[in-house]
């Protein structure tokens, strides 16, 4: 999109279960939680994330950008994700699920505690000043929402992201478009043509290039500290985009997130609980909905892949009583 220029911005950070920040949610669209995670044990998750992709058997190595390519590194999707190869039952995204904080600030916006997380990927942004084939997908390209407007209307989900390193404005993050949900119920009529085409249980629609909708909006990258937890309204316009400036470095990675989604279990039923305990053993991960079941393992791209490429997979977690309730 042309026509949309994103900024970096400090944005009011709030404690998790906290009412302003439920209320500042409903009102933008978007919400950041500081310390969702101390710094410790955001450094913890992170190098739990390396021990993943160590233990990949690919030849990975933390201290050795040169071994962080494509012929190496777990299948990536848009934005950078990696999303499969068990990443969702991974070491790392069950100890940032069991953080107390996370688990409430989804709580004090369902008025529910009991809660079935999603078992999503994470997002990893190797420097791109390294190789520039490694950078991501500009924002502007990409703008959308992850919630049918017919198949689902009115509110269903709030997705995050668990932040791991300090972001800045040379190494971009997730942007929002604040106050977006608010025009959700008039995409049908925005639209007819372009969301006939997407059945309505295909819960992502992409905003065309240059759309006169957001001309007048002003797109943001919200700046978190190690730790913090954003948080959206699947209605919101979002994605994610480099940064805007070039980074002073190429030794380190410029993004390290945690994606995670809590949704009250309510909202899912016998079958789909089933399988989530299937996924469990079987290391399958899933997109953020729980209520259904979407198998990230059969995305294309990390079918593809599959079939030329093997990775090492993470053992079977063993989970804690605080863990087995988010499965079901």
């Amino acid at each position: 999109m042309s026509n949309i220029n994103i900024s970096y911005a400090h944005v009011p950070r709030f404690a998790a279960g906290d009412q302003d920040g439920i209320d500042y949610l409903n009102e933008h669209g978007y919400v950041v939680i500081a310390n969702a995670l101390s710094a410790e044990e955001a450094e913890h998750a992170l190098s739990l994330l390396w021990d993943y992709l160590e233990n990949l058997g690919t030849g990975i190595d933390r201290d050795n950008p040169e071994t962080w390519d494509d012929d190496r590194w777990p299948t990536a999707v848009h934005g950078g994700i990696l999303p499969s190869h068990g990443i969702g039952h991974s070491a790392a995204q069950w100890y940032i699920r069991d953080r107390a904080p996370v688990k409430q600030a989804f709580a004090s916006i369902w008025q529910d505690d009991d809660l079935l997380t999603s078992f999503d990927g994470v997002a990893l942004w190797r420097p791109w000043t390294r190789r520039q084939h490694w950078r991501t997908n500009n924002g502007p390209s990409w703008m959308h929402i992850d919630q049918h407007p017919i198949g689902r209307p009115g509110k269903h989900c709030v997705q995050g992201l668990v932040n791991l390193i300090t972001t800045s404005p040379a190494c971009g993050g997730n942007v929002m478009v604040p106050g977006s949900h608010k025009n959700f119920a008039s995409i049908p009529d925005l639209y007819p043509e372009r969301l006939a085409r997407i059945h309505p249980s295909i819960d992502h629609f992409r905003f065309p290039n240059d759309d006169e909708l957001l001309a007048d909006t002003q797109p943001i990258i919200c700046h978190l500290e190690a730790g913090d937890l954003l948080l959206w309204d699947s209605r919101t316009i979002h994605c994610s985009s480099p940064g805007l400036e070039t980074p002073s470095f190429d030794d380190n990675l410029f993004r390290a997130i945690s994606l995670v989604c809590m949704m009250p279990k309510s909202k899912s039923n016998a079958k789909v609980i089933a399988k989530r305990r299937a996924a469990v053993e079987n290391l399958v991960s899933t997109t953020n909905w729980s209520d259904r079941f979407i198998n990230a393992d059969e995305f294309p791209n990390v079918v593809e892949a599959s079939k030329v490429r093997s990775f090492n997979l993470p053992p079977v977690p063993e989970l804690n009583k605080n863990q087995a309730e988010l499965v079901g």
